[in-house]
C-alpha cells in the first residue's frame, strides 16, 4: 500500500479539524436538546486549533530543516547528517533530490571553480592589458604609490626619466632624500581625499634638476577607503627656464629702463634747471638794463620836477601876494564910478570863481609833481638790481614801492590791507626782492576778478623774517598746486602769462637761503609765504 503524502495529511487533517466543530456541535445538541449550541461550538474550535497547532508545528519544524540544508548545498558545503522522513514521501523525494544536487556539485566543483577562475583571470588580462595600453600611451608621467609611499608602479615615460624604481620610497626616486617630499601632492591627496596640485622640483636619474607639476589622487577600494596613490606628472622644465630666462630678463629691462629714466629725468632737471637760470639771467639782464634806463629816467624826470615843484611853491605863495593886493585895493576910498567899474571888471572877468580855480590848480600842480616825486622815488627803489650785490634790505620799503607801482591795476578795486610788524634787515639783492613782491602780487590782483582784498602780513621770528600775502581771489585747483612753481606752468590764457614769474620768483628766495610756498583753497583765496634769514645783529665792541 502506498503511504500517504505530507501534503495529502496535511489536507485530510485541516478538513477534519474544519468538520470536528460540527461534529461536536450536533452529538451534544442530541445528547442535551436543552444546551444552547455556542457551547459545543466554541469546544470543537478550540479542539480543531489544538490539532492543528500539534500537526503544524511538526511538519513546520522539518521544513525548516530542508530549508537550512538547502542554504548549506548553495553555500558550497557538503550536507551533513541523516535525516528521517519516514512517513513524508513528498518531503523525503525533496530531501532525497537536495542530497543528489549536492553530491554532484560536490563532484563537479574544482572543474567549475577551475572554469571560473580561467574566465576572470583572462577578463582581467585583458582589462590590465588595456589599462597598461592606456597609462603607456599617456605622455605624461604616471606613478602609483602605496599608503607607506612605496612605489608600486611606473609607466615608461617615468621609467625614462628616474628609471625602473618600484619598490622604493617615492622620495628617493624623486628627490633623492631619506625623508618625505614637502608639499607631497600624492601624500596631501591621501591624507585629505581631495586631488591636489602642485609645481615640484625633481632630480631624474641622472641627478638633473626637473620641474614637473603634479596632480595627486586617492586611489579607494570597493569599500571607499583610500589604499594608494595615483601621481600623474608633466614635465615643464622647458617652460619653467625660458619663464626664469624672460624673468630674468625682464628684470634687467626694468633695470636698465629705471637707469634710462633716471638718467632722463636727471637730463630734464638739468635742462630745466639751464633753462630757468637762462631765463633767470636773461630776465636779470632785462632787469638790469631796464633798471639802469629807470634809474637814468628817474634822475632826468628830478631835475625838472624839482624845478617844478620849487616854481609851485613860489607860484602859491606869489599868487597869495597878489591876491593880497587886490584885497588891499577893495579896501582904498575910491569913489562911488570907479567902485562900479571896479565890480563890473571883476563880474565880467568871474573874479570869485577865477581865483578858487587859480588856487585849485596850483594845489593840483603842487599834488601832481608830489606824486611824481614818489613814483620817481619808488622806480629808483624797484631798480636797485646790482648783480650779486648784497647789502642790508628793508623789506616793508620794498613791499611799499612795488604796492605803488602797481596802484592803478587795483585802485578803487582791491582793499590792501597792511598787517606790518617790524622787521630786521635781510641780506639780499633789493632789486630781485622787488621782483619777487612784484610777481606775487600782480598774480593776487589778477586773481581777483572783481572787488577783493589783498591782506599783507609780516612777521619776525627765531631769526627768520616771513612775509604772507593772502589774497581774497579764484584759488588755485589741488592738482595745479605742485607745479606752481614750475617753468613755464602757467593756468592763464594764451598771451596773458609765460609760466615764468613764479618760478623766477621760487629761484630768487632759494638763492638767498630762504623758502617759498603757497597754500590755497579753489574758490577761497591763496596765500603766498616766504622765508628769509634775518641778518644778526652785529656784537658791540667794547669802547664803542
Amino acid at each position: 500500500m502506498k503511504p500517504v503524502g505530507f501534503l495529502t495529511k496535511m489536507a485530510i487533517w485541516l478538513g477534519l479539524a474544519s468538520l470536528l466543530p460540527a461534529v461536536v456541535m450536533l452529538i451534544v445538541h442530541t445528547l442535551f436538546p436543552q444546551t444552547s449550541l455556542l457551547v459545543p461550538l466554541l469546544a470543537g474550535v478550540t479542539v480543531a486549533l489544538l490539532i492543528s497547532f500539534v500537526f503544524g508545528r511538526q511538519h513546520v519544524r522539518r521544513l525548516r530543516l530542508l530549508e537550512s540544508k538547502a542554504k548549506e548545498v548553495v553555500a558550497g558545503r557538503p550536507i551533513e547528517g541523516a535525516t528521517d522522513f519516514r512517513g513524508e514521501p513528498e518531503l523525503l523525494a525533496l530531501w532525497q533530490n537536495i542530497n543528489q544536487a549536492s553530491k554532484l556539485i560536490d563532484t563537479r566543483r574544482p572543474e567549475l571553480e577551475q572554469k571560473i577562475r580561467r574566465e576572470v583571470e583572462t577578463e582581467l588580462a585583458g582589462e590590465k592589458q588595456q589599462v597598461e595600453a592606456f597609462l603607456q600611451s599617456i605622455g605624461d608621467g604616471i606613478s602609483i604609490v602605496d599608503r607607506d609611499m612605496r612605489v608600486i608602479y611606473l609607466n615608461d615615460p617615468m621609467i625614462e626619466v628616474f628609471g625602473n624604481q618600484v619598490g622604493e620610497y617615492c622620495y628617493r626616486v624623486y628627490e633623492h632624500k631619506g625623508e618625505l617630499c614637502t608639499g607631497c601632492p600624492v601624500k596631501i591627496a591621501m591624507e585629505t581625499g581631495q586631488i591636489h596640485r602642485s609645481l615640484r622640483r625633481v632630480y631624474d636619474k641622472h641627478g638633473n634638476l626637473r620641474y614637473y607639476e603634479a596632480t595627486g589622487s586617492p586611489i579607494r577600494d570597493q569599500q571607499g577607503n583610500i589604499v594608494a596613490g595615483l601621481e600623474l606628472t608633466r614635465d615643464v622644465t622647458l617652460r619653467i627656464k625660458l619663464e626664469r630666462s624672460v624673468e630674468i630678463r625682464s628684470r634687467q629691462l626694468a633695470a636698465a629702463n629705471a637707469e634710462l629714466r633716471r638718467t632722463n629725468e636727471q637730463l630734464r632737471k638739468a635742462y630745466e634747471a639751464q633753462k630757468e637760470a637762462q631765463m633767470q639771467l636773461v630776465n636779470s639782464e632785462k632787469m638790469a638794463s631796464l633798471g639802469v634806463l629807470v634809474s637814468g629816467l628817474a634822475h632826468e624826470i628830478n631835475n625838472p620836477l624839482n624845478f617844478v615843484s620849487a616854481s609851485t611853491k613860489l607860484l602859491a605863495d606869489n599868487l597869495r601876494v597878489i591876491f593880497e593886493i587886490i584885497q588891499e585895493y577893495d579896501n582904498l576910498p575910491l569913489s562911488e564910478e570907479m567902485r562900479r567899474e571896479i565890480d563890473r571888471l571883476k563880474t565880467q572877468a568871474e573874479f570869485g570863481y577865477l581865483t578858487e580855480d587859480i588856487q585849485k590848480i596850483v594845489k593840483n600842480i603842487a599834488t601832481g609833481a608830489e606824486r611824481m616825486k614818489t613814483i620817481v622815488q619808488n622806480l629808483r627803489v624797484f631798480s636797485r638790481l646790482d648783480s650779486g650785490v648784497r647789502e642790508d634790505v628793508n623789506l616793508l620799503e620794498g613791499l611799499e614801492s612795488t604796492l605803488q607801482l602797481l596802484y592803478y591795476q587795483y585802485k578803487d578795486r582791491i582793499e590792501i590791507e597792511r598787517d606790518f610788524e617790524p622787521l630786521p634787515p635781510i641780506s639780499g639783492n633789493p632789486g630781485q626782492l622787488n621782483q619777487v613782491f612784484m610777481n606775487i602780487l600782480h598774480n593776487s590782483v589778477q586773481a581777483i576778478p572783481a572787488k577783493g582784498k589783498i591782506t599783507i602780513s609780516t612777521r619776525s621770528r627765531d631769526g627768520l623774517v616771513q612775509v604772507a600775502i593772502r589774497d581774497s581771489g579764484i584759488g588755485i585747483d589741488p592738482q595745479d598746486i605742485p607745479h606752481v612753481f614750475d617753468p613755464f606752468f602757467t593756468t592763464k590764457k594764451v598771451g596773458e602769462g609765460t609760466g615764468l614769474g613764479l618760478s623766477i620768483s621760487y629761484g630768487i628766495i632759494e638763492s638767498h637761503g630762504g623758502r617759498l610756498w603757497v597754500e590755497s583753497e579753489k574758490g577761497a583765496g591763496s596765500t603766498f609765504f616766504l622765508e628769509l634769514p634775518a641778518v644778526e645783529p652785529k656784537t658791540k665792541q667794547k669802547g664803542d
